[in-house]
């Protein structure tokens, strides 16, 4: 600071306590411009920092607050009795200082992570020094605004314990989902539980994982078969569109509670349902007529119709049955009640029914074999 003599200081100080003349936002811009110019100070310099900043920052506005917060979160030879100023704003400008200031000492970050102040502890959660003793005093609040931030903050390496508590609680919460499908540490199988929140591409990664992993199983090349107890009923429902009975019954198929399945129906794609068919075990005759029947904004679609169709056909019930139990946070158990397997490739099981209802010409089955869709 040696720019500006302490009497041109003392002479901006007067004019901002002028009556009438609020000059406190122009001096402590051109206070905090002169400070951050240069690398090192004088004890001098930085207590008259200290002081004139220190009286400042409480009195001025919140956007000059936030822009000498930016710039003071940056500077390493910040003064830290000021930026305990601009954290005692709670607002924007304490929360840069929070979420950014490399050299805020870690007491100062626990006491704003375990605080009372919600906003507050979601800033330090977005610090990209986090260890893995304040993530997981951070992810112990339960706080869907920590957990996004958490979720979001890419910079960091989440704790294996806390990935699968952000995944759990992603299942109900969607702006933690969409956070965490933008990670790079949460794979394939995973992300299986985020299903319902994933956009098209993010649904394709999940669907080869899943597939990849039922092959390592051994689980890939085999047709489920469910009971008529469970068809029956179910496609009854679908085409009388009494969407009450048609959650129940696929609830107590799946062993989960109606609520999970009425999110899982909630999606309007209809592919969470067209999976959790294939889990199953539904006929694919059956699968086809519940798709044109049971919500109107896909029956009216014949080409999405088909695609479900064709979706329901390149997916193997072993990975079918891996995302539903990630979507539902598991499932009862991995077949039918008393539903039969039978190879893929044997064309005497058909498990449809002749009925009174339309019927519908789907396309040729295909099974997956190395990753490659072939017809059987």
């Amino acid at each position: 600071m040696a720019t500006m003599t302490p009497p041109e200081l003392r002479g901006l100080l007067a004019i901002a306590r002028e009556e009438g003349l609020d000059m406190k936002p122009v001096l402590l811009r051109v206070l905090t411009d002169l400070y951050v110019a240069t690398p090192a100070h004088s004890p001098d310099e930085i207590a008259q920092f200290r002081e004139i900043a220190g009286t400042l920052i409480p009195e001025v506005d919140n956007e000059t607050a936030l822009i000498v917060a930016c710039k003071l979160a940056e500077y390493p030879a910040t003064p830290l009795s000021v930026g305990q100023s601009l954290i005692e704003r709670r607002d924007d400008s304490s929360r840069i200082i929070l979420a950014d200031a490399a050299w805020l000492p870690r007491p100062l970050r626990v006491i704003a992570a375990t605080g009372p102040d919600r906003v507050r502890a979601a800033a330090v959660a977005a610090r990209a020094d986090l260890d893995d003793d304040l993530i997981r005093n951070l992810i112990g609040r339960d706080d869907p605004l920590i957990d996004v931030t958490l979720a979001a903050n890419t910079a960091i390496v989440l704790p294996a314990d806390v990935r699968e508590l952000l995944l759990a609680r992603g299942r109900d919460e969607a702006a933690t989902a969409k956070a965490l499908l933008t990670r790079t540490d949460i794979t394939g199988a995973d992300k299986a539980v985020l299903f319902l929140a994933a956009d098209k591409q993010a649904r394709r990664q999940v669907i080869e994982e899943a597939e990849r992993l039922a092959a390592l199983a051994g689980r890939m090349r085999t047709l489920r078969i469910a009971p008529d107890d469970l068809v029956v009923p179910l496609e009854t429902a679908a085409i009388g569109r009494d969407d009450e009975a048609f959650a129940s019954i696929l609830s107590l198929a799946l062993g989960t509670s109606p609520d999970k399945v009425r999110r899982l129906l909630a999606d309007r794609t209809g592919e969470p349902l067209a999976l959790a068919l294939v889990a199953l075990g539904v006929p694919d005759e059956v699968a086809a007529r519940i798709f044109m029947f049971r919500d109107p904004m896909i029956g009216h679609s014949t080409e999405r119709v088909f695609a479900l169709v064709d979706l329901s056909r390149r997916v193997s019930p072993g990975a079918a049955e891996r995302i539903i139990a990630g979507i539902l946070g598991g499932i009862a158990g991995s077949t039918p009640r008393t539903g039969t397997h039978v190879p893929a490739s044997d064309q005497t099981a058909t498990g449809a029914r002749a009925g009174a209802v339309p019927q519908m010409t789907v396309p040729e089955r295909r099974t997956i074999v190395d990753g490659v869709a072939r017809a059987s």
